[in-house]
C-alpha cells in the first residue's frame, strides 16, 4: 500500500494515564475497512517496479545449487504472516491493574481485528505466499536441472572442440608434410628434367661440332660383304637424343650391366649398340667386348667415343659367327624392333654361338605399363611389336636358354603416381577399412597404369 495507516486517534484522558469516554470501535473498524477496499481498488491494475537489474544473486550461490540457497530456505520457512499477529506476550509499560488488562485488551482487540478486518486479507496473502514459495521451488529445481544440463553440454561441447581443434591441428600437420613431400619430389623432378635438358643441349652441341665426322659414309663393317650406305640419315640419332635420353642418362640406366657380365667367358656382342654407351661401360669395367649396328651415324657417334662398334645387322653377323664362339649376348631396346622369326632366330644363334654358362639379356619396353605402351612404344616409328616378358620369356625358353631373372626397370617418379589416401586416428573402424580398400584399388591402378617403364631377362646358356 502507497498510503501510509494512520495513527489511532488517542484521548486527551488517555494521553494523560486517566480514564475517559472508551473508543468507538465499530466505528474505527468500519473506518479501516473501507480504507483497506479503496486501497486494494486503487492497486489492483498496478504492478509492482520489478526489474532484472533489482535482483542481487548471493555469490556463494553456484550452478545447480538455486534449490539449497539460503535465500529458498529462508522463504520457505517463513511464508505464513499469522504467527505475526498471534505473539505469546504483549508487552507494556504500565502499571497496577490497567498494566494487566491493557495486554488482555490488546490481544482481543488483535484477536477481533485479525478475524473481522484481516482474515481475507491474510488468507489471500497466505495463499499468493504459498503459491510464490512453490513456484520459487520449482522454478529452482528446474534452474538446477537446467544448469546441470548446460554443465554437462558444455563439457561434452568443450570436449568435441578441444578433439575437433586436435584433428585440424592433425591433418594441417599432415597436409603440411604432404606438401613439403610433393614440393621435394618436384624440385628432384624438376633437377632431373634440368639434367635430361642439360645433357640434351650438350648431346645436340656434340652432333653439331661433329657433324661432318658423323655422317662420314665409311664406318668400319663387319664383314667384308656388307656394305655401307652411300647417305648417313641423322634422324634417329636426333630422335633418341629428343625422346631416349641424353647419354649421359642412358648410361646411368645401362650402369646395372657390366656386374652381369663382370665374369665373361669371352668376348660380349651388343646387338643394336646405339650410341655406344654400353659399351663405353665395359670398357671402363674390363669387359672385352663390340657392338654391332645397322645406323651408320649411331656407329660413326660410338666410335667418335672410342668404342669398337661396325655397321651391319646382328643377326646376320651372329649367324657367321663359329659355334661357341662368344661369351656374352646383350640387346637393349632392339627386341620390339624384331618380327617374331627374326626374334626366334635370334634365341636360336645365341644358343649355338654362345659358351656354356655365358649370359645373354634382352632389355625392352614393358607393355605392361599403360603408360610405356602409349607413350615410349609407339613413339617409336620403328617398332614392330611389344614384347610382353612372359612371352619372350618362354621363346627364349624353347630355344633351349634358361631363364635366370626378369628384372623391371625404370621406376615411374612418386610424384606423377594416383596417391592413396592417408588414414588416421580420427577414422572410424569402418572408415579405415573402406579407406584401405580405395587405396589397394589405387596400387592396382598405379601398377596398371605407372608400372616400371622397361624391363630386362637375364638368360644363361645352359
Amino acid at each position: 500500500m502507497t498510503e501510509q495507516v494512520r495513527k489511532l486517534p488517542v484521548s486527551e484522558s488517555e494521553s494523560t494515564g486517566t480514564t475517559g469516554s472508551p473508543t468507538d470501535i465499530p466505528s474505527l473498524m468500519a473506518e479501516i475497512r473501507e480504507n483497506i477496499r479503496r486501497d486494494v481498488e486503487n492497486q489492483r491494475d498496478k504492478r509492482p517496479n520489478f526489474s532484472l537489474s533489482s535482483l542481487k544473486v548471493s555469490k556463494a550461490n553456484r550452478g545447480g545449487d538455486l534449490q539449497h540457497s539460503e535465500e529458498l530456505r529462508f522463504l520457505n520457512q517463513n511464508y505464513a504472516l499469522e504467527t505475526k499477529f498471534t505473539p505469546a506476550v504483549i508487552p507494556t509499560h504500565r502499571r497496577g491493574l490497567i498494566g494487566k488488562l491493557l495486554p488482555k485488551f490488546k490481544r482481543l482487540v488483535r484477536g477481533f481485528f485479525k478475524k473481522l478486518v484481516l482474515n481475507d486479507y491474510l488468507n489471500a496473502q497466505r495463499q499468493f505466499n504459498e503459491n510464490l514459495v512453490r513456484y520459487l521451488n520449482d522454478i529452482g529445481k528446474y534452474v538446477d536441472d537446467r544448469d546441470v544440463e548446460v554443465i554437462r553440454k558444455i563439457d561434452v561441447d568443450v570436449g568435441r572442440v578441444t578433439e575437433w581443434v586436435g584433428r585440424i591441428d592433425d591433418e594441417k600437420t599432415c597436409a603440411l608434410l604432404t606438401i613439403e613431400q610433393q614440393l621435394t619430389s618436384i624440385t628432384q623432378d624438376f633437377h632431373s628434367r634440368v639434367g635430361v635438358l642439360d645433357s640434351m643441349i650438350r648431346g645436340l652441341e656434340g652432333i653439331v661440332n661433329n657433324l661432318p665426322r658423323y655422317t662420314a659414309t665409311n664406318p668400319p663393317v663387319v664383314s667384308e660383304n656388307v656394305d655401307a650406305p652411300a647417305r648417313a640419315d641423322t634422324s634417329y640419332l636426333l630422335l633418341e637424343n629428343r625422346y631416349r635420353g641424353g647419354e649421359g642418362e642412358i648410361e646411368r640406366r645401362l650402369s646395372i650391366y657390366p656386374d652381369i657380365f663382370k665374369r665373361v667367358p669371352g668376348t660380349v656382342l651388343e646387338i643394336g649398340s646405339g650410341r655406344g654407351e654400353l659399351q663405353r661401360l665395359f670398357k671402363k669395367a674390363g669387359i672385352p667386348s663390340y657392338g654391332v649396328d645397322l645406323d651408320t651415324v649411331m656407329v660413326n657417334v660410338a666410335n667418335a667415343h672410342g668404342c669398337d662398334t661396325k655397321y651391319g645387322d646382328g643377326i646376320a653377323h651372329l649367324r657367321s659367327l663359329p659355334d661357341r664362339s662368344l661369351g656374352g649376348l646383350i640387346a637393349i631396346q632392339v627386341v620390339e624392333h624384331l618380327t617374331q622369326t627374326q626374334l626366334k632366330e635370334l634365341c636360336d644363334l645365341a644358343k649355338a654361338k654362345l659358351v656354356q654358362g655365358a649370359k645373354i639379356v634382352f632389355e625392352t619396353i614393358n607393355p605392361q605399363s599403360m603408360l610405356a605402351l602409349s607413350s615410349n612404344y609407339f613413339r617409336d616409328p620403328t617398332h614392330v611389336w611389344p614384347q610382353h616378358p612372359d612371352t619372350l620369356g618362354y621363346l627364349a625358353t624353347l630355344s633351349g636358354l634358361k631363364l635366370v631373372e626378369t628384372r623391371y626397370l625404370s621406376p615411374v617418379s612418386p610424384n606423377h603416381l594416383l596417391k592413396e589416401i592417408p588414414i588416421d586416428s580420427s577414422h572410424t573402424p569402418a572408415v579405415a577399412d573402406a579407406v584401405r580398400r580405395i587405396n589397394v584399388n589405387i596400387q592396382q591402378l598405379n601398377k596398371l597404369l605407372y608400372g616400371h617403364q622397361d624391363y630386362c631377362l637375364v638368360l644363361e646358356v645352359a
